[in-house]
């Protein structure tokens, strides 16, 4: 069984990687671009430093490597975009492994729970965030973001799954991130005080979370869809046509 789920989640997350890949190219790279140059306009005021509690991040460090602009970037950006496609595609098939379902319809609704669970949950506390921006201490976000998806994942399958008594649990579990609220800096902004940055950026930033949320649905939906065709395709023996 598990060699089965590997093999079929490398196929489905070569494709959805692929695709999404290629969305991050045209959407979200290009807004990262324009904020790395109001971010590098004043270096001594957007170089990596921390204030208490309040990070600012930046990519003026020269000794960080980062990929070149141009191929080099493209390059990396579908690399990193299949594999952790690849991953995603491994859990998807897990659970349909789990629950025997399969059938399109099931795809696009894992699919859904997916972009819920890794995105519009761990979103309406912690916003994807452009070069610049000031943010709480990192530790303490990739603690609450880890916290949410777990949460917000286990809430969605008891949910959906368990008998209806056990469902006000599921709710209860969507919602114990959100009560204990996500790590905050003691001052909203970007490291650029300056009045024609700052306005350049917070529009930069409204569009990276628009197109963030855009490609990562496209991701998940392509994920559930095909995860349900290869499942119901090439392992009649552990997925039945549900």
């Amino acid at each position: 069984m598990f060699k089965h789920i590997v093999i079929n989640a490398l196929i489905v997350g070569a494709i959805a990687g692929a695709i999404w890949g290629v969305l991050q190219i045209f959407t979200t790279s290009p807004i990262i671009l324009a904020a790395e140059v109001y971010e590098l306009v004043e270096p001594e005021a957007t170089d990596t430093h921390s204030h208490g509690d309040e990070t600012v991040h930046s990519h003026a460090d020269d000794d960080a490597w980062a990929p070149a602009d141009g191929f080099e970037r493209i390059i990396y950006t579908l690399i990193t975009a299949m594999l952790s496609a690849v991953g995603f595609a491994m859990i998807t098939l897990a659970f349909m492994a789990l629950t025997n379902q399969t059938s399109l319809i099931s795809g696009l609704l894992f699919g859904l729970a997916g972009y819920i669970s890794f995105f519009v949950a761990p979103a309406l506390g912690l916003l994807p965030e452009i070069p610049g921006t000031l943010a709480a201490d990192l530790d303490m976000r990739q603690t609450w973001w880890a916290l949410t998806v777990g949460l917000t994942a286990a809430g969605l399958a008891t949910i959906a799954f368990s008998p209806v008594i056990y469902k006000i649990i599921g709710v209860g579990l969507l919602a114990i991130p959100h009560i204990i609220g996500a790590p905050q800096p003691e001052h909203h902004g970007f490291a650029n005080t300056d009045p024609v940055a700052v306005a350049a950026l917070t529009n930069l930033s409204a569009d990276f979370v628009l197109m963030t949320g855009f490609s990562l649905l496209v991701l998940w939906l392509t994920i559930g869809l095909l995860s349900a065709y290869f499942g119901r395709k090439y392992l009649p023996s552990y997925y039945p046509k549900t």
